[in-house]
Parts: structure tokens; C-alpha cells; sequence
């Protein structure tokens, strides 16, 4: 029986909508931080073997910043994205940064910890908080205003303010290094241990850390500016541009997902980082700070996606006080 000529165009019209239909399915965008980021390097890695061991695609998309990615998770253009918990909890609330609520975010896993400390050139003067004053220090972070709320705890914690010195713009964690080698400010803020750019402006010209300080006024002042995280202790020699033992601030990043995305899809994606830790952490040392078994936690700032909560059930990780503390941030969501 032949078709008449409509009818064919019609089927072919859907056949076609169906095979891009199936493509798109396949085909998940993770957005993170820009190129040379240490939250760009995990997402790669991620997109890499979950491409390798599934029907999936995973393209890791980098961004300027969480204030500019987030949006684009909200709103379904993308699937996943890795930013911190301070950041999560801001974006889900309409806080600081976020010109909205983001209530269709959904957390996948908790990551990695990601450790930020202070960097000098290895033959400055500037040893201690006390010689940062009216010194060039990078602050704003337009593009990443979690950054400037990292920088003003960290200034904080050295018991310094904005106007105790000369404050020179940047937009990101990475630029902020940038302007370090290439001399325009004194002291870098907000600067992840291990970070790409760290290696590279080494390279070029070398840099140190300060320690941040440990004593209980310090942290209650960190704490203050900044909620999430913790000190973290480091010894020289640990990572690059630690010449001396030094303290950072520890906080979780997640990876975050949009509540529409199919349960199967994230519940893979989250079972895939699991099992393949080990081949994760051959890519990427950071991967040594994103343990299977903490992959979700009962302090969280978003509600858990329901293909996750599923992989974790079977891991024998899902708890009542995770299940109570979720209810109650889906409920705040609806």
C-alpha cells in the first residue's frame, strides 16, 4: 500500500523528531567554573568516564561563574553543575549573588572539598595579615560572588577590612592569580590549592602561601562572613606554592542537578562516580578528597534528587536525619 505524499512527510517529519529526541537524551551538558579552574578539571573528568562507561554524553561546559551557570541549570538548558554549598544554599535562596530563587536545583553528591587560601610571589615581604595593610589585594569577583564572600572572610580572619587595603577588581579565582603573576596586585584571595592557574603562574613566577589564622576569635570572624567549611591544616610541600605549613578554608563543593532531569540519568551519573573512583582520582588528585561514602550528608543546602537518593539507598547511606533534613528543603521549595 502506497502512502499518500502528506502522510510520508508527516512520518518522516516525527521519525526525525524522535531520532533528535533520543540524541538529546543522551547528551547531558555539566556546567563549571572557567577553563583552568580546578572545578573545570573535576567536571572533565567526570564528563570523561561517565562518557566511557555509559550511553551517555557528557559535555563539561565552562563558565564565568555560578551566578551565570545556575540560571541555565534552573531553567533545563543544562542537566548538572558543580558549585559550592555555600553557593547552592545562596542560588536556592535568592541570597547574596542571586537576583532570584533557584528552587529547581537539586543535589546529585557532595564532591570534593575544595581548600582556598592566600597567595603571594615567593619574594614578597608580606608574611602575615598584619602585612597585607595598604597593600593591592584582588577582591569584587563579579563573576563569582562567592569569592568575594570567601575574600572578605579571609580578610576577616587576618582581623582586616576592604578599606585597610587597596582593593584591585577581578572577576574569578583564576584572574585574581592572573593579576598576581602578572604584578598587578600584591596578594591573591580566594585561590584554590592544586588550582591549573596556581601551576602555571608558579612556573612563571614562583608563589607562596600565607597561613590564615587558627585561634578561636579568627574562625568565629571567618565563620561570620562565610558559614560553610572549616580550617583546614596543610604542611609544606603538600601542594604547589606551599613552602611553609600554612592554614585554608575547607568547604564541600556538590554536584548539583535539575530536579526534571530523569532518575535513571542522575542515579547513573552518581553510580558511575562511585564505582570508578579510583580511575577518577588517576585523572585528578582532587578526586583523593571526594570519598564514595560522604557522598551525601545530613547538613545539606539542597533537597536530593530522587534518582540519587536511590543509589544511595542501596549503598546503605541514606539515613532518617538525611531523608528529614531533604523533606524539609523540598518543602521550603514548593
Amino acid at each position: 500500500m502506497m502512502l499518500k505524499k502528506p502522510v510520508m512527510i508527516a512520518l518522516l517529519v516525527a521519525g526525525a523528531a524522535a531520532m533528535l529526541n533520543s540524541a538529546h537524551a543522551s547528551t547531558l551538558r555539566l556546567l563549571t567554573a572557567p577553563t583552568g579552574s580546578i572545578v573545570h578539571s573535576t567536571g572533565s573528568a567526570i564528563a570523561s568516564v561517565v562518557s566511557q562507561k555509559t550511553d551517555y554524553t557528557v559535555l563539561a561546559a565552562p563558565m564565568s561563574g555560578p551566578q551565570v551557570y545556575v540560571p541555565q541549570v534552573d531553567a533545563g538548558r543544562a542537566q548538572f553543575a558543580l558549585l559550592n554549598a555555600a553557593d547552592a544554599h545562596e542560588a536556592f535562596v535568592g541570597g547574596v549573588g542571586y537576583r532570584k530563587e533557584y528552587r529547581n536545583l537539586r543535589l546529585a553528591a557532595v564532591g570534593f572539598t575544595n581548600e582556598l587560601g592566600i597567595i603571594v610571589r615567593r619574594d614578597s615581604n608580606i608574611r602575615t595579615g598584619a602585612d597585607l595593610k595598604g597593600r593591592r589585594v584582588s577582591g569584587a569577583f563579579s563573576a563569582h560572588k562567592t569569592c568575594e564572600q570567601l575574600a572578605t572572610a579571609q580578610m576577616a580572619n587576618l582581623g582586616l577590612d576592604w578599606e585597610d587595603v587597596t582593593v584591585v577588581p577581578v572577576t574569578h579565582s583564576r584572574t585574581a592569580v592572573q593579576a598576581l603573576g602578572e604584578g598587578r596586585v600584591d596578594a591573591a584571595m580566594c585561590v584554590p590549592l592544586g588550582q591549573a592557574i596556581v601551576q602555571e603562574i608558579n612556573a612563571q613566577t614562583p608563589i607562596r602561601f600565607i597561613s590564615m589564622n587558627s585561634d578561636e576569635a579568627a574562625v568565629a570572624r571567618t565563620r561570620a562572613a562565610f558559614p560553610a567549611g572549616e580550617l583546614a591544616s596543610y604542611k609544606a610541600g603538600d601542594s604547589v606554592g606551599l613552602i611553609d605549613d600554612a592554614y585554608v578554608w575547607s568547604y564541600p563543593f556538590y554536584l548539583a542537578v535539575n530536579k526534571d532531569v530523569p532518575d535513571e540519568q542522575v542515579y547513573t551519573v552518581v553510580k558511575m562516580i562511585s564505582e570508578h573512583i579510583g580511575e577518577l582520582r588517576a585523572i585528578s588528585g582532587v578526586f583523593n578528597r571526594w570519598l564514595p561514602e560522604g557522598m551525601i550528608a545530613d547538613n545539606l543546602t539542597l533537597p536530593v534528587h530522587d534518582g540519587a537518593k536511590r543509589f544511595y539507598e542501596e549503598q546503605g547511606l541514606w539515613t532518617d536525619s538525611i531523608e528529614q533534613h531533604s523533606a524539609a528543603l523540598l518543602e521550603a521549595a514548593r
